[in-house]
């Protein structure tokens, strides 16, 4: 059903484009992202609802429904990055639509955004607390429109997450309950269902409730045979905590528990072990992690000062790259000036403006970079930021308060996203786990 709607839409946004109606071409992308979304290809969705923001924005406020337009399509793209775990550039988003959907209606889709969100960052009270206000608002008439049952099957899913990780499982059960009820009243099925009964058939499981383990195990390999015929592409991205065979293999096992009362079979106790075993594997990796983070950190706290640039000019080296040596040594002068002066903060540095701040062309500017310092201009620049960053936060405890968003902003970048990567490629940490680390060690000193 999914891709005969994507042709459908693919082929409208031909005729659309052939016609140079920005309107109806930034509706198509914000529905075909919708469907690629459910298709698991996170990173097509996100560029198609960026193109369609690019027109929305720049309409937003002619009209409310336009206006309304823009903070769905902003809603919809802070859910795609939370469902890619990108939690960053989800709440940094989340909160500029928060901002300008104060006092609409549509305002509780970003507080339901907020919520789950919160899940992650584990402020689970406020969590359930968010999301439940958000589900009320739009329990009111004026208000569904703008909460669809896939928004409502999340609420409830994280609400009951929240309950569990805050160790009520009985409240849990209550929402994760609501979602099988949803699913029963409207056949609506979408891959975050799963959790739920999952959840369920843990938790009786663990109470020792057999008739309600079962059911629970039927209840989901039905709905899975739902599942994979209407989202055969995106079940191979799926990680399932049950896989069909197991899920079968267990419903026997109870099936032949409730008939004959017998205690555990071995291949209950075969399967337990096989969980026992990857369960302790994954804490082992993670540990093994943890620690790798921990010497990462450790070592550069170690560094006093960042290690300068190695300004070595070679005449064979000049002669390699074609370029004269009295030229190499301006441009070379230039850098170490540009480098003291921490010319790296400006943001949209590019390599034409400093060639030309030194008198001289990007194309001899970049092969003196790419010979002197190893690297080709960009990561030469984002290198330097994150030098900088990393000596400051060591200094500065006030900065060490700052949201990721700021210290990028401070470091020169003009993106979160591409500040936590370049953070983490030069030092084999994120930002966050340094900010942490780094605030733990004062804390204790």
């Amino acid at each position: 059903m999914s891709d005969k709607a994507l042709d459908s839409y693919l082929e409208g946004l031909k005729f659309a484009r052939k016609a140079n109606n920005l309107k109806y071409i930034s509706s198509l992308q914000h529905n075909i992202a919708l469907i690629k979304r459910k298709l698991g290809k996170y990173e097509e969705a996100k560029t198609n609802f960026k193109k369609s923001l690019t027109y929305l924005k720049l309409n937003s406020k002619k009209t409310k429904n336009d206006t309304i337009s823009y903070l769905m399509t902003i809603s919809e793209l802070v859910t795609t990055y939370r469902q890619n775990t990108e939690i960053d550039s989800a709440s940094y988003l989340n909160d500029k639509g928060f901002k300008i959907s104060k006092g609409k209606e549509i305002e509780s889709l970003f507080r339901f955004n907020e919520g789950i969100i919160q899940y992650y960052s584990k402020e689970y009270q406020n969590a359930i607390n968010n999301i439940n206000e958000a589900v009320t608002s739009f329990s009111k008439p004026q208000n569904r429109i703008y909460f669809e049952y896939y928004n409502l099957i999340e609420a409830y899913l994280f609400i009951g997450k929240s309950y569990n990780s805050l160790s009520q499982k009985e409240q849990a059960m209550q929402y994760f309950k609501k979602i099988d009820s949803i699913v029963e009243k409207t056949n609506y099925i979408i891959p975050q269902v799963r959790t739920a009964y999952i959840e369920i058939i843990d938790y009786y499981k663990s109470i020792d409730d057999r008739n309600n383990q079962l059911y629970y195990i039927d209840r989901l390999l039905f709905n899975d045979s739902i599942l994979d015929k209407n989202y055969r592409n995106v079940n191979n991205k799926l990680i399932k905590e049950y896989d069909t065979p197991i899920l079968l293999s267990e419903k026997e096992k109870l099936i032949t528990k409730l008939k004959t009362k017998q205690k555990r079979s071995n291949l209950g106790l075969i399967i337990s072990l096989i969980i026992t075993v990857l369960i302790s594997i994954l804490l082992i990796l993670n540990h093994r992690k943890s620690k790798r983070y921990k010497m990462r950190f450790d070592e550069m706290m170690k560094q006093n000062k960042v290690e300068k640039h190695k300004k070595e000019t070679k005449q064979e080296l000049n002669d390699a790259i074609g370029i004269d040596e009295e030229v190499v040594h301006i441009i070379l002068k230039g850098l170490d000036h540009f480098e003291t002066n921490k010319g790296f903060l400006e943001t949209n540095i590019k390599s034409g403006i400093l060639a030309k701040k030194m008198n001289t062309n990007s194309k001899y500017l970049t092969k003196v970079i790419k010979y002197h310092k190893g690297k080709n201009f960009s990561p030469y620049i984002n290198d330097l930021r994150i030098d900088y960053i990393i000596e400051e936060l060591k200094a500065d405890t006030k900065l060490q308060k700052y949201t990721i968003k700021a210290l990028a902003s401070e470091a020169g970048f003009n993106s979160t996203e591409v500040f936590s990567k370049s953070f983490f490629k030069k030092t084999g940490i994120y930002p966050s786990y340094f900010v942490k680390q780094i605030q733990k060690k004062e804390n204790l000193s």
